[in-house]
């Protein structure tokens, strides 16, 4: 029973909650249209622009051969049948290698089939030739499992890591080629032409490289050059970095070159002069292409772990024009890893029965190249982000139609200026979608998002902002809406980015699919699976949320903010996670945290993941180990650096201290004296604003 003097206070956040769940399952058949993407009296799209002429990019080049193209259909030149307990990695390598020597035929040399049943394996299956697909007999019951064992290792790597764009990649093969500057003052967000300094030496069809300079007059102009954290200055994006576009020359008439895809940043040349955005003519990439992976179960043992212990992944894909489709990831961890172009993954679905452990997160599907597109894909687990984008990864990248859930877990593009991101009618019931500025987080994640839109979808919460100078957008979309400060710093609170129609959805259905039609047709949509772009075709908007986790109210202290946090602990007592740091915030009064028993100085972190308000502690030591801690001390992350809140002596079977209400991130416990190993049954951590 919650006592009344908190039950209003507890019940207003439920109410909060209960009512985005109706409103997420309630969407009104009456649909405006969007100012920023419409269509005109001629049923063509029409885009608003700011003054400056900036407008969300054409996200429709997303996807296998540039978008609109259907996966291909290769025929089998192999099978592998599965043969019992024994490893079947080397069975499996081999059959890829001998498919490999063969002659192209159509573009593909071939489809490896694997037959039904379990295959174990304990090492990497690569592919590293083109035209290769690993086609499973099903990614269901009666179907073929990868069944991982063994070291720490993916299951299956495309190609190599590099990602899309690295800068350097073939240097020597290009040394020498014409390169030039950008001679417009400005460049706006979505366009696909610019006037080049001096365009000697280019020509139609050309692979070029624009290489966007971080200079020291943008850090400060996107607010970046005072991140400070523990006393010590941190880097957004070293000036040593460049943001880098691949794209081809499709039109040259005197100076002015147009680009087959447009751009997914602006180039503003008061902060990027000098020395200025330079266009350098590259040879065609030579990567691996036209790999695919089909149908095909990939599990490894449930594990209760943080995920940089984490044995196994799934997939790493560092090639273009490839595809992964109906593909089922059970328990793997860092699950897919895409650092080529032109990739889609169509129906891949990744299941975790622990959440992940620890404040750090793993990432279910990790953008790092460009063009890639997610379709109806799903993921469900616990504290993990279902997308990520790496740093300086630029778009078009697409999450269409996918379904996430999980407590604690969100979308959220990870770190250091990924620009140009959609997530169009994705559906994530019980997390977040966050464009936000992440600030000195991780090692000075900053700004992580520009020119993102998020479209028609449904989540329980969103963090959208506007970085200087740009545009972040969340259209048509239902759910909370929650402004913070930078991370880890308490103010100033960072007004909302541009919301449009929030609570009510748009026209069109669906941005991708609109756009995709209107430049290769009816059947580009067609090509992707979908008969039309409306609602029929977005079946996920109703999903209820999950259960809601369990609460403990505290009769003077009122809710737990700490219950069900990420925990990061110097110490775990044993090799499992009997003892491990989470169990001191699960309200189960029968666990506890504990140390080995030759370490009695230990600290508990305790992640809010946001700016809270608190202004008391509760500490409790494990039944029959009360008189352990002699000395011990409580901090919170304040702007960015540590203050100690209370400091003490004992806590035995129970101690709360009470301090000045203060806002922070993240809350440490720190046990510094300890006649035997510690043991921590609750960590508990409050907002007791009442009147006493």
């Amino acid at each position: 029973m919650i006592p009344s003097k908190h039950r209003l206070r507890f019940l207003s956040s439920l109410m909060i909650f209960a009512m985005g769940a109706v409103g997420m399952i309630l969407i009104s058949s009456e649909r405006p249209a969007s100012t920023w993407v419409y269509a005109g009296p001629d049923g063509k799209l029409v885009y608003k622009t700011t003054p400056a002429g900036d407008r969300i990019m054409d996200f429709s080049h997303a996807g296998y051969m540039g978008g609109g193209v259907p996966l291909p259909s290769v025929p089998v030149r192999r099978t592998v049948h599965p043969s019992g307990n024994q490893d079947n990695t080397a069975e499996i390598q081999a059959a890829i290698d001998e498919v490999a020597s063969m002659p192209m035929q159509n573009g593909f040399r071939g489809t490896i089939l694997l037959g039904p049943g379990t295959f174990t394996c304990s090492k990497t299956i690569t592919i590293s030739t083109a035209g290769l697909v690993l086609r499973g007999s099903g990614s269901g019951p009666g179907g073929t499992t990868i069944m991982m064992t063994g070291d720490p290792h993916a299951a299956i790597v495309i190609g190599g890591r590099r990602r899309s764009g690295d800068e350097g990649m073939d240097a020597e093969k290009n040394a020498g080629l014409p390169q030039t500057t950008i001679a417009d003052a400005y460049i706006p967000a979505g366009s696909a032409s610019f006037l080049l300094t001096n365009a000697n030496g280019f020509a139609e069809g050309d692979f070029i490289e624009i290489r966007r300079p971080t200079t020291p007059a943008w850090v400060k102009f996107m607010k970046m050059d005072d991140m400070v954290r523990d006393g010590k200055p941190q880097t957004w994006i070293a000036t040593t970095r460049n943001g880098i576009n691949q794209r081809r020359i499709t039109g040259l008439s005197g100076n002015t070159v147009t680009l087959d895809v447009p751009l997914p940043d602006s180039y503003d040349a008061r902060y990027l002069n000098p020395p200025g955005t330079m266009v350098v003519k590259i040879s065609p990439p030579q990567r691996i292409t036209q790999v695919g992976i089909e149908n095909l179960h990939i599990q490894c043992p449930p594990l209760e772990i943080e995920y940089g212990r984490a044995p196994y992944s799934a997939l790493r894909m560092g090639a273009d024009d490839c595809w992964v489709k109906d593909v089922f990831c059970e328990e793997t961890m860092n699950t897919t890893v895409l650092t080529g172009q032109r990739i889609t993954m169509q129906r891949v679905v990744v299941k975790h029965t622990f959440p992940n452990l620890g404040a750090s997160k793993p990432a279910d599907f990790s953008i790092e190249g460009s063009r890639i597109l997610l379709d109806r894909c799903e993921s469900t687990g616990g504290n993990t982000y279902f997308v990520w984008t790496g740093s300086l990864t630029p778009g078009p990248n697409v999450v269409l139609n996918c379904t996430f859930r999980g407590h604690g877990s969100r979308i959220q593009p990870h770190q250091r200026w990924a620009t140009g991101m959609l997530v169009d009618n994705c559906t994530i019931p019980d997390g977040g979608i966050d464009y936000p500025n992440r600030g000195v987080a991780g090692s000075g994640h900053g700004w992580t998002m520009g020119w993102g839109v998020v479209w028609n979808s449904i989540a329980k919460f969103y963090v959208i902002q506007n970085p200087p100078g740009t545009i972040n957008w969340a259209i048509g979309s239902l759910g909370e809406r929650i402004q913070t400060a930078r991370y880890f710093d308490s103010e100033p609170i960072i007004p909302d980015g541009t919301f449009e129609s929030h609570g009510k959805p748009v026209m069109p259905q669906s941005l991708y699919l609109a756009q995709l039609e209107e430049r290769l047709g009816v059947q580009a949509v067609k090509n992707l699976g979908y008969s039309s772009n409306t609602e029929n075709m977005f079946a996920n908007k109703s999903v209820p949320p999950l259960p809601p986790l369990r609460t403990d109210v505290d009769n003077v202290l009122g809710p737990d903010l700490a219950l069900h946090r990420p925990v990061n602990t110097s110490n775990v007592r044993g090799t499992t996670r009997e003892f491990g740091g989470e169990r001191a915030v699960n309200a189960d009064t029968t666990t506890y945290w504990a140390t080995n028993d030759d370490v009695t100085k230990a600290d508990l972190i305790v992640d809010t993941e946001g700016p809270l308000e608190i202004n008391a502690v509760a500490l409790e030591e494990a039944t029959g180990l009360e008189g352990r801690v002699q000395e011990y001390k409580v901090e919170g992350q304040v702007d960015s650096d540590w203050k100690v809140l209370s400091h003490g002596r004992t806590i035995g079977k129970r101690k709360v201290d009470r301090f000045p209400k203060v806002t922070i991130w993240k809350v440490r416990l720190t046990i510094l004296k300890a006649n035997a190993y510690p043991a921590i049954r609750k960590f508990g951590i409050y907002l007791d604003d009442l009147p006493r």
